[in-house]
């Protein structure tokens, strides 16, 4: 009896040794977590925050739907400043910064600080002027931003004097990577976004691409969307391990149509979510893009199901719960 006892046991631990090298050498794919929502549970604002790499990453946060624009302000530097904490992730302001005053007019927003703007390291000048940047510009009708301290005009960040563009839009790019580009005169930009996990949670980021500037049809920068390989180490893009090739498209009167071949598919015959999130945010990026239809076969596939054409407006992503 003992010996069958010591064969069972023997035979126990084989097995549990086995499962054990199966899940730690041999792991399964891992399941995909929609980052797109449809935007259905009220107003969000997004905030640009610093991960531990120094990505800069949209976080969608819920707003009152009567909250003014300047009190969305104030909470986003409240959350720049670390007054709220989110796990993974770093403020960009030292310490508390203060707004002075805030107005929209004409598709400008002024906004003027005190000296507390200068709460920040020189090495993340650029990062809190994007994230300043790509903040204030996602409220309506704004087209352009103009920074102040102290009542003066900022022509330069204030303690690296990085150069601020007269007309500050999203033009200035978010994510530079890249620390010199020997095409920089022969190329333009645009905005692709990736996916990055950060504590385990995935999220779709922006990266500013350089693309040759004979692309600058509207198919040509789409097919530079789906066909982009420039993809930093900290940064994963979906779009590339299936291969995707687009058979047509067709843009009109704001509406942008993408016929793709039957990559974009599961096994199961419905879109991949990561690839989806991918392109679809990185279509409504393009200038005067403002929905986005894809299809395969030509049958529309949607996000979720839920919608037909997408717009900005219909969803949100990268959503957290504080």
């Amino acid at each position: 009896m003992q010996r069958f006892k010591k064969q069972f046991a023997f035979l126990f631990g084989m097995i549990a040794i086995a499962a054990y090298a199966s899940i730690r050498f041999f792991p399964t794919e891992e399941a995909t977590t929609p980052v797109i929502q449809s935007e259905t549970t009220g107003n969000h604002m997004q905030i640009y925050m610093m991960d531990h790499d120094k990505t800069l990453i949209p976080i969608s946060i819920p707003v009152d739907e009567e909250m003014s624009e300047e009190d969305q302000v104030n909470i986003m530097l409240g959350y720049m400043s670390g007054k709220q904490s989110l796990k993974g992730f770093s403020p960009l302001f030292t310490k508390e910064v203060h707004m002075d005053s805030f107005q929209i007019n004409n598709g400008i927003i002024a906004v003027d600080f005190d000296d507390s703007l200068k709460n920040y390291t020189k090495e993340n000048e650029l990062r809190v002027l994007e994230s300043l940047t790509w903040g204030l510009t996602q409220f309506h009708d704004v087209e352009r931003v103009k920074l102040m301290m102290n009542g003066e005009t900022l022509t330069a960040m204030p303690n690296g004097s990085t150069p601020i563009p007269e007309i500050l839009n999203r033009s200035i790019g978010i994510n530079h990577f890249e620390t010199s580009t020997s095409a920089l005169h022969t190329s333009d930009e645009m905005t692709v976004y990736y996916t990055k996990k950060v504590q385990g949670n995935t999220y779709m980021v922006p990266k500013s691409k350089r693309y040759p500037s004979t692309r600058s049809s509207l198919e040509s920068k789409v097919n530079e969307i789906i066909e982009d390989v420039s993809v930093s180490s900290t940064l994963t893009q979906p779009m590339v391990k299936d291969s995707i090739k687009m058979e047509s498209m067709s843009f009109e009167k704001g509406t942008l149509k993408v016929s793709l071949d039957e990559h974009i598919l599961g096994a199961d015959k419905t879109v991949k979510q990561d690839v989806y999130d991918s392109l679809t945010l990185s279509l409504l990026s393009l200038p005067s893009v403002e929905h986005v239809q894809v299809l395969v076969d030509d049958v529309v596939v949607s996000l979720q199901d839920e919608a037909k054409t997408v717009s900005l407006q219909d969803i949100s992503y990268n959503e957290v719960m504080f």
